[in-house]
């Protein structure tokens, strides 16, 4: 969701502080005292940023590189990034319309000793669809019951229609009921317990976090008895700590960084990201509730020079919201067009507050700038509010902000509708966009018997949402690019924004 994935909830902000504060970056990736002496029994991994929380009920997925080491997604996704039958569910069967059934993997534990299994598996589902908290809340509103008739069994039934359950639920986390409802999301977040290939070993507030191997996984065992995850907001900092060998593996290496390891010798990979960064229009307030304002914003931009100016190319400029898999483009995009958004602003004097993670993205500063200098030279008076990520989260979940945002979306399963539920149905996290008809198309779609008759209908509720009502400026896809330490191997990043570390050895 925005990554990314989405984190958008009201109280996400109280658990982030409550669960991982901050204590400062020096401490962190520090070669003596968070990750250790180079070992190839520990992999150290540093990211671009803390992750917020070790909750999956309530947190953003871009945490989900940490938390999915322990606790796993109810359905396992394949490189391709459709439903596999290898993971906790392991067959699916449209009863009818209204109905799916699932088969859980038999024999499944949590690593305390609680059973993974169907009634697990509803109490899970049951708090997504449920607590205000729940940073999925929008997108299981269509669900009527979750019913486990036994152990291995999950009954889902849907109001209406729904062909894309199978892939919703590879972003549903199962966690544990008895340690869940006792720990609350806090005490949870502190000390996280799953089904995964590894088990939650230790939180250094501020400093690093730390999981071991799970000697009783059921599946095969991870080739790796630790990771070590520290991290830093500046890439060339990240990038000196796996030159000086104080980490293994360096995250999120803007393409600067990226030519830099590789002038190093350093084992550097570029994939094509499902996560886009977007500027998103506020409409339902001022000044963007004018349509010609929000048309004059949209037409100031040029993504091309964007990708071109701040990435060297290495991005991929995309002018679409709801074509999700890397490789795809919509067939309408708005286009640059400064002479037509001077028109519309017709002298008008509009200020405009640009708010964005900073250090959150890959050069977000310097896209941030790249889009005001371009609203500028239309003719906007802009207003830049750098932020820290959980403070824009809760301003966003809350309906705070005002003006545009810039915030990356990163579908955590890769069907349209999640970002239309997450960002253009009436209750969406965003609510930026929705109206009854476009409410009323998203039903349609879902409904539908599969992705390919929906596709026409998500092509149009893209071209309402960017082309005519322009709620969004979609900007470009991220190249995701990490370096790895020699001898380091298998490292396996994944489009959606998640890594498996299972095979991973360290030379």
């Amino acid at each position: 969701m925005i990554n990314s994935t989405m984190a958008l909830r009201r109280g996400l902000a109280a658990v982030a502080a409550a669960s991982l504060l901050a204590t400062g970056l020096s401490a962190c990736g520090s070669s003596d005292e968070s990750a250790g002496a180079s070992s190839a029994d520990t992999l150290r991994v540093v990211l671009p940023a803390q992750p917020a929380t070790l909750d999956p009920i309530v947190g953003a997925r871009s945490a989900q590189v940490v938390w999915a080491t322990v606790i796993e997604p109810l359905v396992a996704t394949g490189e391709d990034l459709e439903p596999t039958d290898t993971g906790l569910i392991t067959a699916w069967e449209r009863t009818d319309d209204l109905t799916w059934t699932f088969t859980l993997r038999e024999g499944v534990t949590f690593s305390n000793g609680e059973p993974a299994d169907a009634a697990a598996a509803v109490n899970t589902l049951e708090m997504v669809r449920d607590l205000d908290t729940s940073i999925l809340k929008s997108f299981w509103g269509n669900a009527v019951s979750f019913e486990a008739p036994d152990a291995t069994t999950l009954v889902i039934t849907t109001k209406a229609p729904q062909y894309d359950v199978v892939n919703q639920l590879g972003t549903v986390y199962l966690v544990p009921p008895k340690y869940y409802e006792e720990k609350g999301t806090e005490g949870f977040a502190a000390a996280p317990i799953g089904t995964g290939p590894y088990l939650f070993d230790a939180m250094r507030a501020g400093r690093d976090i730390s999981v071991k191997r799970n000697p009783d996984y059921w599946g095969d065992a991870a080739e790796t008895e630790k990771l070590v995850f520290s991290w830093s907001p500046e890439a060339s900092q990240r990038l000196a700590l796996l030159r000086s060998k104080s980490v293994d593996v360096a995250f999120d290496l803007p393409p600067a960084q990226q030519d830099q390891a590789d002038k190093a010798g350093l084992d550097v990979t570029a994939t094509e990201s499902a996560m886009k960064i977007i500027a998103f229009l506020q409409t339902d307030k001022a000044p963007f509730n004018d349509p010609d304002v929000a048309k004059a914003a949209a037409l100031a931009v040029d993504r091309d020079k964007i990708v071109e100016g701040i990435f060297n190319g290495k991005a991929v400029a995309d002018g679409g919201l709801l074509n999700v898999k890397p490789g795809t483009q919509p067939d309408v995009v708005v286009e640059q067009d400064l002479a037509k958004a001077k028109e519309l602003l017709a002298g008008k004097s509009v200020e405009v507050p640009i708010a964005y993670p900073a250090g959150q993205y890959t050069n977000i500063e310097e896209v941030a700038q790249a889009v005001g200098g371009m609203l500028t030279e239309a003719g906007f008076k802009v207003k830049y509010n750098a932020m820290d990520y959980g403070s824009l989260v809760t301003q966003i979940g809350g309906g705070e902000l005002d003006g545009m945002y810039i915030f990356a979306g990163v579908p955590n399963v890769a069907v349209p509708s999640f970002f239309v539920n997450g960002f253009m149905r009436s209750a969406s996290i965003t609510k930026n966009c929705g109206s009854p008809e476009t409410d009323a198309m998203a039903d349609e779609a879902v409904s539908q018997p599969d992705a390919a008759a929906a596709e026409a209908i998500y092509d149009e509720l893209n071209e309402i949402g960017v082309v005519d009502k322009n709620c969004y400026i979609p900007l470009y896809r991220q190249i995701y690019g990490y370096a790895v330490a020699d001898g380091v191997k298998d490292v396996k990043y994944s489009p959606l924004n998640a890594v498996d570390f299972t095979d991973v050895t360290v030379g």
